[in-house]
């Protein structure tokens, strides 16, 4: 009898059972599932607009749409890029002395890394606010 592997998660092209160990995770590939189906309709409608002028408020509303979207994939790409940075001590999870050691070593650079990602997003949430009053329809 052959041995098979069993995922006690679930399959894997069922992302719903991210939902219990790594929620953040749940909302990355979500978004990112949404995400990808959008961006071919908003494709089309930009190339579209070259041609049809009429088509200037759904440009508009969907790159709100893909401007919501994306928010939690540019989050985890400068968090992974935090993390790398400091050969995980930001957002790492490891044990309590390696951890010291790490931070030790990064400690000038630690606080900033650590807030890069909610920096980033805080920057993200203006702009798209400012698109939002200064973009007309």
């Amino acid at each position: 009898m052959e041995k098979t592997v069993h995922d006690f998660r679930g399959k894997q092209s069922n992302i719903f059972r991210l939902s219990k160990f790594d929620p953040f995770g749940l909302i990355h590939a979500l978004f990112y599932r949404i995400l990808l189906f959008l961006a071919l309709i908003y494709g089309l409608l930009l190339l579209g607009s070259l041609f049809y002028v009429s088509l200037g408020p759904a440009i508009k509303y969907f790159t709100i749409a893909m401007w919501i979207l994306i928010t939690p994939q540019l989050f985890e790409a400068v968090k992974a890029f935090s993390l790398t940075s400091t050969h995980g001590a930001v957002f790492g999870k490891f044990n309590e002395a390696y951890s010291y050691l790490v931070a030790k070593k990064y400690k000038a650079s630690y606080a900033i890394y650590k807030a890069l990602p909610y920096f980033v997003i805080a920057v993200w949430v203006i702009f798209f606010v400012l698109m939002l009053v200064w973009w007309p329809l």
